[in-house]
C-alpha cells in the first residue's frame, strides 16, 4: 500500500509537471510568433520609410537638375548678351579710330605746315624725356 501511495503521487506529479512543460513550450511558440510578427512589421516599417526616402531623394534630384538647367539656360543668355555688348562696343571703336584716321589726314592736307611743326616739337620733347 505504500508502494501504491507513492506511485500514484509521483505519476500525478510528472503528469503535472508534463503539462507544465507542455504549457511552457506552448508559450515559447507563441513568442516566437509574435517577435516574427513583430520583425517582420519592423520590415515592413523600415522599407516603407526607404521607398519615402527614396521617392524625397528623387525629387530632390529632380528638383535640382531643374535648377541646373535653368542656371546653365540663364549663363548662356548672359555670356550671348555679353558677346553682343563687346561686338557693339568693338564696332563703335572702329568706326572711331576711322573718324579719327580721316580728321588727321584732313588736317595734314589742310595744314601741312602745322602738322610738321607739331610732330617735330612731340620729336624734341620725346627725345629730352627719353635722354633722362
Amino acid at each position: 500500500m505504500a508502494n501504491g501511495m507513492f506511485s500514484s503521487r509521483s505519476k500525478n506529479l510528472k503528469n503535472g509537471l508534463k503539462d507544465e512543460a507542455q504549457a511552457v513550450e506552448d508559450q515559447i511558440t507563441e513568442l516566437r510568433e509574435e517577435i516574427a510578427s513583430l520583425a517582420r512589421l519592423l520590415a515592413d516599417d523600415a522599407s516603407k520609410g526607404a521607398g519615402n526616402i527614396r521617392k524625397k531623394a528623387r525629387a530632390a534630384k529632380a528638383g535640382m537638375s531643374d535648377a541646373a538647367h535653368g542656371l546653365k539656360d540663364r549663363a548662356e543668355n548672359d555670356f550671348r548678351d555679353m558677346i553682343a555688348a563687346g561686338e557693339d562696343i568693338l564696332s563703335e571703336l572702329q568706326s572711331r579710330y576711322q573718324d579719327s584716321g580721316r580728321m588727321a589726314r584732313k588736317a595734314v592736307k589742310e595744314h601741312p605746315l602745322t602738322t610738321l611743326g607739331v610732330a617735330a616739337a612731340a620729336g624734341f620733347l620725346l627725345a629730352a624725356l627719353l635722354r633722362r
